[in-house]
């Protein structure tokens, strides 16, 4: 029961990232993209949402002998049944474990295993971005096959930081390449959700596989607090200002929108381009007065540009 209790998945906590980047820059710095539904996850034992099915296939009393028998056949015992408990591992994982002889390095190689996490064989419906270094990490079934769907092997923690994969569900993914292991791996500090959770990311993503030279995006915050770093890498920014009516004029056209509870406001289906943006007080349209702006901004082709409008607090 021991074992049971040290293998079942903590519960969740928040996890602390370093930083939230917009979608913008997760994706260009993501080295693929993609909406791909879940196929398997394994180990099975870390599995959140199977645990329970899982953990009852575990010999747990005879693995609690065996950790006591100081023989090599019940070492050779023990490691047959944690690479059962891993699943399909890839062969160069496998290899501590499979040459490991003692009981400590029989234990110590699971450990180390177990403790690189969940991975998820994704099948990629649509993938909008995706680096050199990784195209070649769709499986064989995918060889000559012409617009044929790819696997991708995708790994996450099983701390509070780990994606819950869950078999059968489509999920919009960001996942990165570690440079040492060369796997693909993601968190929830990238922006990695179910696809039911993702629109706002989707229309970015629709421009950038669609719109062709109308695709680059500018977006941006209103603020009604000047003394912040200007947010082109952050994803939040100090004191919001919503509902403030923002337009962006370029070539004598402008098109307005409001900024959201966040102070965010985007405009997607961009060409390249020199634009101004500005914001507008409540009597906006009535009356065309700007309190913020006009902050020129330059928009490259499929690019991202983004802009930081600082208007009086309300009541001013």
């Amino acid at each position: 029961m021991l074992l049971l209790l040290a293998l079942m998945p903590a519960p969740a906590l928040a996890c602390k990232c370093l930083a939230s980047y917009p979608v913008c820059r997760e994706v260009a710095t993501s080295d693929v993209v993609f909406i791909g539904t879940v196929e398997s996850v394994e180990p099975a034992f870390l599995d959140p949402w199977h645990w329970r099915d899982a953990s009852s296939s575990i010999p747990v009393d005879e693995i609690e002998r065996l950790r006591q028998d100081d023989t090599p056949a019940g070492a050779a015992r023990l490691k047959a049944i944690y690479l059962k408990m891993l699943g399909d591992l890839p062969d160069y994982e496998k290899r501590e474990l499979e040459v490991a002889v003692t009981h400590k390095q029989v234990e110590a190689a699971f450990n180390s295993v177990a403790a690189g996490g969940r991975r998820a064989r994704i099948r990629v419906r649509t993938m909008f971005h995706e680096a050199d270094d990784d195209k070649d990490k769709a499986t064989k079934d995918d060889d000559d096959k012409p617009g044929a769907e790819k696997e991708l092997t995708v790994w996450t923690g099983q701390g509070d930081c780990g994606i819950d994969f869950q078999a059968g569900e489509t999920y919009l993914v960001y996942a990165g390449n570690d440079e040492e292991t060369g796997k693909l791996e993601t968190s929830v500090c990238y922006r990695t959700r179910r696809l039911s959770d993702a629109g706002g990311d989707l229309a970015y993503l629709h421009f950038l596989q669609e719109g062709g030279k109308l695709s680059s995006r500018l977006e941006g915050f209103v603020t009604s607090e000047r003394k912040q770093e200007r947010p082109t890498r952050i994803d939040a920014v100090q004191a919001p200002a919503a509902g403030v009516v923002v337009g962006l004029t370029w070539n004598g056209q402008t098109r307005y929108t409001r900024s959201g509870s966040d102070g965010r406001f985007i405009f997607d289906g961009l060409a390249a381009g020199a634009y101004a943006v500005s914001a507008y007080d409540a009597t906006f349209p009535r009356v065309m007065k700007a309190v913020a702006g006009p902050e020129k901004i330059e928009v490259g082709e499929k690019g991202c540009a983004s802009a930081f409008l600082v208007v009086p607090p309300q009541g001013h």
